[in-house]
């Protein structure tokens, strides 16, 4: 209930890839969605987002935040050196994302990462490895820059 998918959106679901959108979710215009994904309550997915579950799948947690241009893929190719790049073995351990993050934009996630509640990951930033709760990260590969309970209260202007 309360969802909203843009016309535009590229949704793919086949026998055993579902998608499930929780309560309240949306899912803008360009954004490329293939199952497995479970979305909890309020996720949004921004214009041109792509997102791949691999066999394992993706798990979005309540109130997260997917910004434009963001790619987060849930499976891996081999680099075996002794077949073609075609031929590679495919892998997946899957991605799960905490509540109440926020993933920015054109940033990258790839398989096998979980991002604890409340994280941010900052614009053009690339996880490969777990990230803590309330983290603050930027970079190729991303790091840890802050902690968003260090920042404080916003500042609103008059």
């Amino acid at each position: 209930p309360g969802c909203f998918v843009a016309p535009e959106a590229h949704l793919f679901a086949e026998p055993n890839r579902s998608i499930v959108l929780g309560p309240g979710c949306s899912i803008a215009a360009e954004a490329f969605l293939h199952g497995p994904i479970v979305m909890g309550r309020g996720v949004s997915i921004n214009a041109r987002a792509a997102l791949d579950g691999g066999a394992v799948g993706i798990y979005i947690g309540d109130d997260t935040r997917i910004a434009t241009g963001a790619a987060l893929y849930a499976f891996d190719h081999g680099l075996s050196p002794d077949r073609s790049m075609r031929e590679q073995r495919v892998s997946s351990r899957g991605i799960r994302i905490g509540c109440d993050v926020w993933i920015g934009a054109n940033s990258c996630v790839t398989d096998g990462v979980t991002i604890g509640d409340h994280a941010v990951v900052g614009m053009g930033a690339v996880v490969t490895r777990d990230v803590e709760p309330w983290a603050i990260l930027g970079g190729a590969p991303a790091r840890k820059v802050g902690d968003r309970r260090e920042r404080g209260p916003e500042k609103t202007e008059p």
